[in-house]
């Protein structure tokens, strides 16, 4: 690739910077710079054909002539595994129409499912070639823009960059993926008698609005690193206000612009550390334990009473995030923050609408820099943006308390042991257990309240209710 730069104040070009690519190898690319604020050229206006690259786990090339409304797609992969490429996606939870190429050189194409092999289409693409060339297998194929169904990906000349998600087998046959990326590829114009294309089309979106990948790259001088892979992180990722004010708080998780680590970023393999950074103990395996206890009594149908997960039933008391959320370093001015006989606490809250008939309720947060979360119940005459704590009925407080100090929540009983930290649940029931009665919270406005410790800043903190309920 050849780069040449130049800039100029002239109305047939926008605005934006713009690229301009040739026919010819190298490949040589014009990047102009318009000053002109008042430019009426559309971006990539006029120009016929538009194509691009990217290599990720396979290599792709698609080029799209917009005279004959048609799309060249090309797709290398390993010659002795499949490997397939879904458009206009991130994740399989985006159901992409995807193309197929199997060992024996069979093409087809699927319509994803959410981590789902999802359905086999009828083929709309042409196969021009497939070929193997020692260990590469190159696909070359042609189909109309316009997608035969809503199932189908339609191409538009007018999309600057395609996100895309690939991934390779382990077998001859499609089946479970061995790898797997997301990656986008970005579309140029082809030749130099057109706009090209924007490289910043619009104004950057509003915090939580971006998306992307967090990509790994393992340290090339440390063998030891064999962490591989990216995940995606999509737009919208913290809700909007009454489910959380963490989007008021500008929380950096909500938002890939922003994102400093946390449950996101953890992942098999992945090592978190500085690239100068080596790998400690790589021969010495960590070797931690796990202590369980767990009190059981045999099932009697006429007696118990089966309980449903709350949380796999829509009764979860998220506040905003999927789970996870930072808690700040605190100092004066800090959204959320608040100094508390001189311990800094960052608070966090949320509404929603209740539902289901609570028998349990466990909240889960990270100790010891959770303090504590409640939920309040507000009338139903009030909105569920204008349910809080001043106006609600505490249904539920949860602490967690240290063992062995006397805390009179688990003095004296199997919890209360030194070195483990309990958290006691909230419980109703029959009277003569000296419980409470069940609440039937469908269709009332709740509240959640989460306070944390943040004398120091922690990734990944949780602030997630998770119910049992009656079915």
């Amino acid at each position: 690739v050849q780069v040449t730069f130049n800039s100029q104040h002239s109305n047939p070009h926008p605005v934006q910077v713009t690229f301009n690519s040739q026919h010819s190898n190298p490949h040589p690319v014009q990047v102009t710079f318009n000053s002109q604020h008042s430019s009426t050229s559309t971006c990539a206006h006029n120009s016929p054909t538009i194509t691009g690259a990217a290599s990720s786990l396979v290599s792709l090339v698609i080029t799209l002539d917009s005279n004959n409304q048609q799309a060249t797609v090309t797709v290398s992969g390993p010659s002795d595994v499949w490997f397939g490429v879904g458009f206009n996606a991130t994740a399989m939870a985006d159901t992409p129409w995807t193309i197929v190429m199997e060992a024996d050189g069979n093409v087809s194409e699927h319509k994803l499912g959410n981590q789902a092999p999802g359905t086999v289409l009828g083929s709309s693409v042409v196969v021009v070639s497939n070929i193997v060339s020692g260990s590469l297998r190159t696909v070359v194929m042609t189909r109309p823009f316009k997608g035969k169904t809503s199932q189908y990906y339609t191409f538009n000349p007018t999309s600057g960059t395609i996100p895309f998600i690939n991934a390779v087998g382990s077998g001859p046959k499609y089946a479970y993926h061995k790898s797997k990326l997301p990656s986008s590829i970005s579309l140029l114009p082809v030749g130099t008698d057109a706009a090209g294309a924007c490289i910043c089309p619009e104004q950057p979106k509003k915090f939580g609005q971006a998306s992307g990948s967090l990509v790994y790259h393992p340290v090339a001088n440390q063998s030891q690193d064999t962490g591989s892979g990216a995940v995606g992180f999509g737009a919208g990722k913290c809700k909007d206000w009454p489910s959380t004010n963490l989007m008021q708080q500008q929380n950096p998780t909500c938002d890939i612009r922003h994102y400093k680590g946390g449950q996101w970023a953890c992942h098999h393999m992945w090592s978190l550390l500085d690239a100068d950074q080596p790998i400690p103990w790589s021969d010495q395996p960590l070797v931690f334990h796990h202590k369980y206890r767990f009190w059981v009594q045999p099932f009697q149908p006429s007696y118990h009473t089966p309980l449903v997960l709350g949380e796999t039933v829509g009764s979860a008391l998220l506040i905003g995030s999927p789970w996870e959320y930072d808690v700040p370093e605190c100092d004066h001015g800090v959204p959320g923050c608040s100094l508390v006989k001189g311990t800094w606490i960052h608070t966090v809250v949320g509404s929603t609408m209740g539902q289901h008939n609570f028998s349990a309720l466990n909240f889960h947060c990270h100790a010891p820099t959770c303090l504590s979360m409640e939920v309040y119940r507000c009338d139903r005459s009030v909105s569920v943006g204008d349910c809080n704590s001043s106006v609600g009925e505490l249904i539920c407080r949860e602490e967690p308390v240290y063992g062995g100090t006397q805390a009179p929540a688990i003095n004296a009983t199997r919890f209360d042991e030194p070195g483990y930290i309990a958290i006691p649940d909230c419980f109703w029931g029959p009277a003569e257990f000296g419980l409470e009665a069940p609440p039937d919270l469908t269709g009332w406005p709740l509240h959640m309240v989460k306070t944390a410790n943040a004398t120091w800043g922690h990734y990944g903190e949780m602030a997630g209710g998770q119910p049992w309920v009656f079915g």
